[in-house]
Formats: C-alpha cells, sequence, structure tokens
C-alpha cells in the first residue's frame, strides 16, 4: 500500500490537495489519519521554503540608512553661510573712505577763472618816448628799479612827449579821440589814455583848460589807475586834450636821423604827440608817465610806461 499527494503553494506556504491511496483498489480505501499526515507533511515543506522569505526581509535594514544621509547634510550649509557673508561688509567699508579725499582737488580750482579777465585785446603800444622840440628822438639813459626806460631832460619844459600804437588782438583799428567831452559821466574817457604820477604846472583840476589866457596844468593820478571814477575820468580828458593824432608817418611830429619825418616804431599805425610847455612843467626828480589805447570797439591794451627824470 503507498500514498501519492497533490501539493500547491497558497500564501506563501506549501498545502496538500489530494492525498491517494494507490494500493486500495475496492475504493474504500479512505482512513480517518489522512488529515494528520497533511498538516506534518505541510511544516515539513515549510521549512524547505524558508530561505525565500529571508531574502524578502533583507529590505527592512534601508530604513536607518537616511539617518546618517541627513546628520552631514546639515553641517555642510552652516559653514557655506558664514563664508559668503564675511567678505560683503568688508568690501563695503574699503569703499567709503575712498571718495571721501575726493573732494579736497575739486576746492583748488575755483580760484582759476580769476586770471581770465586779465586778457587785453586792445592796441598795442609801440613806442613811448621823449623827443626835442624838432622831433628828434631823444635816447633813454637807462632803467629804474621795475624795468622803465627813463628820459632825463635838463629842463622841465620845452620837449616833445610822443605814443605810438596799433591794432592789437582784437585787430581794430586805434581810435583817435584824446578828449571825451561828456562832463559828469564817469565812463567818459578818452581812448588815448596818458597818466602821470605827480602833477604838471599847477596841477590844476579844470579840465582841458588848455587855451589862454587860462591855461592851466594837469593833476596826477595813481599809477596805472583808469578805473572810471571822477577823479582819473577828469584827469585822463585833461591831459588828453593837449595831444594830437597823426594817422600818416610822413606827416608826423617826430623825425629820423635823416630830418625825415617818421614814427619811431614802422609798425605803427597812429601817433599822438603833445606839446610840454610852461604850463605843464615836470617837477624836478621822477615822474612815471602812463599810457593806454583804446580800439574802436573800445577795448583796452596793455598799458606802457617810462619816466621822466628833471634835475
Amino acid at each position: 500500500m503507498g500514498w501519492s499527494g497533490q501539493w500547491q503553494v497558497l500564501g506563501g506556504s506549501l498545502v496538500l490537495l489530494v492525498l491517494t491511496c494507490q494500493a486500495c483498489s475496492s475504493g474504500g480505501g479512505g482512513t480517518a489519519p489522512l488529515p494528520t499526515a497533511s498538516v506534518t507533511a505541510t511544516r515539513a515543506s515549510a521549512a524547505t521554503l524558508t530561505p525565500t522569505p529571508t531574502g524578502t526581509n533583507t529590505r527592512p535594514p534601508t530604513t536607518p540608512v537616511d539617518t546618517p544621509t541627513f546628520t552631514p547634510t546639515s553641517p555642510s550649509l552652516a559653514p557655506s553661510s558664514t563664508a559668503t557673508f564675511s567678505p560683503t561688509p568688508t568690501a563695503t567699508f574699503t569703499l567709503t573712505p575712498t571718495t571721501t579725499p575726493s573732494w579736497t582737488p575739486t576746492m583748488t580750482v575755483v580760484p582759476s577763472p580769476s586770471p581770465t579777465p586779465t586778457v587785453l585785446i586792445g592796441p598795442i603800444v609801440t613806442a613811448l618816448g621823449v623827443a626835442d622840440l624838432g622831433g628828434q628822438f631823444n635816447q633813454p639813459v637807462g632803467t629804474d628799479p621795475s624795468g622803465r626806460p627813463i628820459f632825463a631832460r635838463t629842463e622841465e619844459a620845452g620837449f616833445i612827449l610822443f605814443v605810438e600804437g596799433r591794432p592789437g588782438a582784437s585787430q581794430l583799428p586805434v581810435s583817435t579821440v584824446v578828449f571825451n567831452p561828456k562832463r559828469g559821466d564817469q565812463a567818459a574817457q578818452p581812448d588815448l589814455q596818458v597818466q602821470v604820477s605827480r602833477a604838471l604846472g599847477d596841477g590844476s583840476e579844470a579840465v582841458c583848460d588848455a587855451t589862454y589866457p587860462n591855461v592851466g596844468g594837469v593833476p596826477g593820478t595813481l599809477v596805472g589807475v583808469f578805473d572810471p571814477v571822477p577823479q582819473v575820468t577828469d584827469a585822463l580828458n585833461d591831459l588828453g586834450c593837449r595831444f594830437r593824432a597823426f594817422t600818416e608817418p610822413d606827416f608826423a611830429c617826430t623825425q629820423d636821423s635823416g630830418a625825415n619825418l617818421s614814427y619811431r616804431n614802422p609798425s605803427s599805425t597812429v601817433q599822438f604827440c603833445a606839446l610840454i610847455h610852461d604850463a605843464l612843467t615836470f617837477p624836478p626828480g621822477d615822474t612815471i608817465v602812463t599810457v593806454r589805447l583804446r580800439d574802436i570797439g573800445g577795448n583796452a591794451g596793455a598799458p606802457a610806461q617810462m619816466v621822466v627824470r628833471v634835475p
């Protein structure tokens, strides 16, 4: 007598489905112990299949692996933030003091425009000197400490003062206005501007008292001052009206060594001459004569100076 069975895996366990008795041909071979043998065989087979679920249970250990993964992540962020903020304030404070000294050179530029008004574009004084009554040029005997030429005369009168000029940077002709009769107008100055540092003759303050019988002198003024104030304007008109303009060298008041009428400087375009007579005597000592010319546009040129010395 022998047994045969049919097995099948259900729910992870091996289960006996049919148990057949091979020696029982009469059909009455079913016996009561069959269920007992079925249970016993099932457990024996379960032990055989143990390796299969063991491999499945190895996955749970992956859960602890996540714990070390977060541990290095947190500390790695801490130093990154520290390094980022550290250089930022350093660069900010370094640039701030750099702008502070930039104001120092800016202040030094402010006085620069001051020299601009000193540019004079009017006529150039090409000659200034003394000549004898016959028109012969006198030579200077030297210069004073300021470099002005000194013309020495043996007498306080009896000679000629002459001035010559030509156009300056403006390229406008030299004006020949020697007297501006607008009394009371402080700006009404002549375009030939001659002034003396000490009074000539009696120093009369009357303007242009140059006709007989009331011929007067000329007051002295501050050297090189041409401000449009009454005292200066009146003195310029008073001495200017004693001069005469010569616009052609062939009709000049002076002459060369060959007794030919001529300007002192060949580049001159106009000459002004004044006779120093008894009413315009120079005082003993050194008197500074300052001359400035203006063109027909009213532009003044640079002044020129000389010294007339009388014993």
